[in-house]
């Protein structure tokens, strides 16, 4: 299922993508290896961490769900992207996956742009500043785009030089119903995980360090497909189709 008239916009860079559900303690275990060797996102907070949400768009087909659960390559999907329930950066983004490595495309907008995209409003006047909202409009206009989930997690990163590596560790990963709460710092939520466990994310270009590999390498990690946008919209079940 699908779109398959759709164009796949190239992204600027593909990355290798690996991931891994793990326990609590499996992660804090991982964690304290790593940081001997890499150092904390200079992003992060003075814990380390950022609260991240990701508003996920699909079509009336539900045409990226089932094109993610039927594992199709390539395929893409636009989320809008904000963090710690602030305003101050927010960005539209296109996650593509082509030849089992991922690349994204990204531009920044404003709130009032962000709340127009998700409450189903026009922006077609938006035209021309940037190609990758030039696609969206395309996308929504002519696929009928909408918001259908709110995706949220806390995540810690650390970086490594070498090879361009980007560690993460997400958790509490959890879906909401209701894309507009993006802001809001209260909002419900409904597990994508079971208690007790995350995932482990590693990012790289064209080489993992052994030095990485063998620290993350417990042997009792699980390597996964895992994506936030699928089973978030599963945890939701039936009543993704219930948005207007």
């Amino acid at each position: 299922m699908g779109n398959k008239n759709k164009t796949v916009l190239a992204a600027d860079k593909y990355r290798h993508e690996l991931k891994y559900i793990c326990s609590d303690l499996e992660l804090r275990i991982v964690e304290q290896k790593l940081k001997a060797v890499m150092r904390p996102d200079a992003h992060a907070d003075a814990n380390g961490e950022y609260l991240i949400r990701s508003v996920y768009f699909d079509d009336y087909q539900r045409s990226r769900f089932f094109e993610n659960e039927d594992g199709v390559d390539p395929r893409e999907k636009f989320r809008i992207r904000a963090y710690n329930c602030s305003d101050a950066r927010i960005a539209l983004e296109k996650k593509i996956k082509r030849n089992g490595m991922t690349g994204k495309r990204s531009c920044l907008i404003d709130r009032d742009t962000c709340m127009k995209m998700l409450s189903g409003q026009s922006i077609a006047d938006h035209l021309g500043q940037h190609p990758l909202l030039d696609e969206w409009i395309l996308q929504a206009e002519t696929a009928c785009l909408r918001p259908v989930m709110l995706g949220e997690y806390v995540r810690k990163p650390y970086v490594y030089p070498l090879g361009n590596v980007r560690i993460t560790f997400d958790r509490n990963i959890s879906a909401c119903l209701r894309p507009r709460d993006i802001f809001e710092r209260q909002v419900s939520r409904i597990a994508v995980l079971p208690t007790g466990y995350h995932v482990l994310e590693v990012k790289y270009d064209d080489f993992l360090p052994d030095v990485i590999y063998q620290l993350i390498d417990s042997g009792h990690m699980r390597q996964t497909t895992f994506s936030k946008f699928y089973l978030g919209c599963k945890a939701i079940g039936g009543k993704i189709n219930e948005l207007p």
